[in-house]
């Protein structure tokens, strides 16, 4: 059984035409391959556990992180056609939603289409479990690697491997630290066997999820079809000063109330978890109403209390960047 498979596996039926593609994919399209890795990592990691394939944000990372490590710049495509193509491989069977089999016939080329259409999609049930054994999974794998890759292309999917199966361990990690005493700061050498990569990546899973997408301060929540998102994650207190990932140490912004809040022009009481607005923010100026209005809203929560922002690093915060008064250069 293993054999049919990695003989598929070596036979994808992908874009071969020399001048679009490099010396790197082996003069090939690399869509199919990347989405079988990235599935492959996720199976691993624990985040796929049945067979059924969906287009959650997690699957959509992965497959982004090997296009720009291996590729580089803005993808051309989106994950939407290896996800539709991959239906004449045989061993890849698409769900549609109900009543929208038809649609399926004809290419579905934008995440927004395939949302509109598909449910997700199953492997041929002998494929999928060969996928949930480490030795078999790691042998296919393989073939992907060598079929349609560049000898010297090799090593760079091998670390974004490594960065995804970092990344969801250190979230995990986080998750656990998360229930014990909180430190405001944390020695360098505690990640220190996690690629810097790796670490970004899982704070911000964390803290993402936590808030569902959600900025604690805006309230904002917005998620494209491909996954992509108007917050990131926030250290409450910067990891150049804590070297801390603790999720207490973080929260979900949007990218205005994130610079606002590093920038001191925002912070939180620690006491009542209510939003507090510099003074710096001119009240004689209608441009800046939409901050001013914040003054005293409360904060977006996780459902989670254990990871709600750390008090302690939240006085730091209003201590050490808050402006709390005018310069007198501004009075």
């Amino acid at each position: 059984m293993l054999d049919r498979y990695k003989i598929a596996f070596a036979r994808l039926k992908i874009d071969r035409i020399p001048e679009r593609w490099s010396e790197a994919t082996n003069k090939g399209a690399p869509h199919k391959a990347f989405l079988l890795l990235a599935i492959m990592d996720l199976i691993a990691q624990g985040e796929i556990t049945e067979n059924f394939i969906e287009l959650k944000s997690d699957l959509l990372e992965t497959f982004d992180l090997y296009w720009e490590k291996v590729m580089g710049g803005k993808r051309q495509t989106t994950i939407a056609m290896p996800f539709y193509h991959m239906k004449s491989e045989g061993f890849w069977h698409l769900v549609p939603i109900p009543g929208q089999e038809i649609a399926l016939n004809s290419p579905v080329r934008s995440l927004v289409r395939m949302r509109q259409c598909l449910l997700g999609a199953k492997l041929d049930p002998e494929l999928f479990a060969l996928l949930t054994v480490a030795e078999t999974r790691d042998a296919l794998r393989q073939i992907l690697i060598e079929t349609y890759f560049a000898p010297q292309t090799r090593p760079i999917l091998v670390e974004v491997g490594i960065i995804t199966a970092q990344a969801f361990a250190y979230s995990r990690e986080l998750l656990v630290r998360s229930q014990r005493r909180f430190k405001l700061r944390e020695t360098p050498e505690v990640e220190a066997h996690y690629f810097a990569e790796s670490r970004s990546t899982g704070f911000r899973r964390t803290i993402v999820s936590a808030y569902q997408h959600t900025c604690a301060i805006c309230r904002i929540r917005i998620v494209t079809p491909e996954g992509r998102t108007a917050v990131s994650a926030a250290h409450i207190v910067p990891w150049s000063v804590s070297h801390n990932d603790d999720p207490r140490n973080g929260m979900a912004l949007c990218g205005l109330h994130h610079w606002a809040f590093d920038e001191g022009v925002v912070s939180i009481e620690p006491s009542t978890y209510r939003i507090i607005v510099s003074p710096v923010v001119r009240s004689d100026d209608e441009a800046t109403e939409p901050l001013r209005t914040l003054q005293d809203q409360p904060l977006y929560l996780p459902e989670n209390e254990e990871i709600y922002p750390a008090k302690e690093a939240l006085r730091w915060h209003q201590k050490e960047l808050f402006r709390a008064t005018i310069p007198p250069s501004l009075v």
